[in-house]
């Protein structure tokens, strides 16, 4: 038995040598979505991951539960506040990615009407490069309280 490990030991590691790379899918650690004040106004998602592997940039996000989700970001200038959409959001390797109020955040249009706070909705994340990643975001009120 004490012959039979190595010799295991050794194929595992020759097995894992041969294979190529994988991405690690980002590490996600809380994602809300807050529902419009009015309904059929657009809700807003945050969340923050730590990015592993070579992703490239976040392109876009999706939802089963939402007709469309763009990517915005939020500035001030001056006593205005003003938000422009992104069409990327480059990442790095061990860089957090934060969607958070104030900043960068999802606008997220057309949710199923069945939606409430305290429910959940998938967040799908799609990078230039690796797989997609879904998030399970809470649902929080309007002025609710949301995850940074």
């Amino acid at each position: 038995m004490k012959r039979l490990v190595p010799f295991v030991a050794a194929l595992l590691l020759l097995q894992a040598c041969n294979q190529a790379p994988a991405l690690t899918p980002p590490t996600q650690p809380s994602a809300t979505v807050r529902l419009p004040a009015v309904p059929g106004r657009p809700a807003a998602g945050y969340f923050e991951l730590v990015v592993q592997g070579d992703r490239g940039a976040l392109l876009s996000a999706t939802s089963p539960q939402a007709g469309r989700i763009e990517l915005h970001e939020s500035m001030g200038m001056g006593n205005m506040s003003t938000m422009r959409p992104l069409a990327r959001v480059p990442v790095r390797d061990g860089e957090t990615l934060r969607f958070a109020p104030g900043g960068r955040h999802l606008m997220i249009f057309g949710l199923a009407p069945n939606l409430a706070a305290g429910g959940r909705i998938d967040l799908v994340l799609h990078f230039e490069r690796g797989d997609a990643v879904t998030l399970a975001a809470t649902l929080v009120p309007a002025g609710g309280d949301v995850a940074d």
